[in-house]
């Protein structure tokens, strides 16, 4: 029996609702959010078997092995790879981002006698006094008729490590509690944890461990990628399949920002219901084979609500909604084909102090340093005043 043209059929209100219903499918298979680790254009869809991860085609902390300090990720950002425990620092040992420290002489700190702390750590031997002269009589580790009263480590308000007692022997103030290390928090031989950085930790998204016993919020995913999909802290999706929405020919969209053909229809006998007449590809959301001459309306970006981005037309094809301008994106602030701008984090931009821009035109306040340490104004992290 020969169909009846397509609206005629139903009403226009099914076919929207279809159309919609399809959408709706899309969005419940794939969460939508928006990332702020990485910019949406900086990144590349890479298919495996049927998800697609949302990746950088920059470089990462772990990438360029750097553990401090910030580096260049080849895409025009600075990535804040952490900080060093003192008395470390970063290139301290003669390698980039890499944290360190070259131990000192006894010469280097006009050491005469006695034992004195390398810089780093460990403990120098600088010999004994002539005759009559005392160590420490004439000042710290130097030779002198004066006598010297060694200081402990409550008198010269320190927590932990080695230090020299002001005389001519270094003394151990012991070490620190779980989660902090002897200058861990950037202070010598005091006790602390820095934070790690998202970017030192190659988060993107979502929250992971701080090191200290806290979270890092490392943002969220563009529209349609979502956080932890295809890995843990990284934006991907699942592919939806031709199968999976029922589309038997045609241009589909794939859920995840790509294109999907779904086969071109047979001439007489190859369709979905058979028979004798050519078949052309039609359909309300997904596309099927049908007979030629049946009637599919195309919908528009503005019956979908639409202000960018793609969106399929309900008869095979796909609409092309426009791109967002300034600094939106589209899906960015959370709603599919629709600009907007979701505000980084101060943990996603690897800033712990000072007030920084969170890429929406607003002022995040990253908090203030610890007493001993100043706020760099040019990574917005706490570093040793001075």
């Amino acid at each position: 029996m020969k169909r009846l043209p397509l609206h005629r059929q139903i009403g226009e209100e099914m076919v929207l609702a279809r159309l919609s219903a399809l959408v709706i499918m899309v969005m419940v298979v794939l969460p939508s959010c928006s990332r702020t680790g990485l910019l949406l254009d900086d990144t590349i869809a890479q298919n495996n078997d049927n998800a697609v991860t949302s990746t950088a085609n920059c470089s990462t902390c772990r990438d360029m092995n750097a553990n401090c300090g910030s580096i260049d990720d080849g895409c025009g950002h600075r990535l804040q790879c952490g900080d060093c425990p003192a008395p470390s620092s970063c290139a301290g040992g003669g390698i980039a981002n890499q944290c360190g420290c070259q131990p000192k002489a006894c010469a280097d700190f006009g050491a005469q006698c006695g034992d004195i702390v390398d810089g780093c750590g460990g403990v120098l031997n600088c010999g004994n006094c002539p005759g009559g002269e005392i160590c420490g009589g004439a000042g710290p580790n130097r030779c002198g008729s004066q006598y010297c009263q060694p200081a402990n480590c409550s008198q010269l308000g320190i927590r932990c490590g080695k230090v020299s007692d002001g005389c001519s022997q270094v003394i151990d103030c012991g070490g620190c509690a779980a989660r902090q290390s002897c200058g861990g928090g950037g202070l010598a031989n005091q006790c602390g944890c820095t934070r790690s950085t998202c970017a030192a930790k190659s988060a993107i998204c979502g929250q992971t461990d701080d090191g200290c016993g806290g979270v890092l919020d490392c943002g969220s995913c563009p529209v349609p990628f979502s956080c932890g999909t295809t890995s843990p802290n990284q934006c991907g999706c699942i592919r939806l399949t031709c199968a999976a929405m029922g589309a038997t020919c045609g241009t589909m969209l794939d859920g995840c920002g790509g294109e999907l053909n779904c086969g071109t229809c047979g001439n007489g006998g190859g369709g979905r219901r058979g028979g004798s007449r050519a078949e052309a590809c039609v359909g309300v959301g997904p596309s099927v084979c049908g007979e030629e001459g049946l009637a599919c309306t195309p919908a528009t970006c503005a019956r979908f609500g639409a202000e960018c981005g793609q969106v399929a037309n309900g008869c095979g094809g796909v609409l092309d909604c426009g791109t967002c301008t300034s600094l939106m994106t589209c899906g960015g602030g959370g709603v599919p084909n629709h600009c907007g701008c979701l505000p980084a984090t101060c943990d996603s931009l690897g800033a712990n102090c000072g007030n920084v821009d969170d890429g929406c035109g607003a002022i995040l306040a990253c908090g203030d340093c610890p007493i001993g340490l100043a706020c760099n104004s040019s990574n917005h992290r706490c570093a040793t005043a001075g």
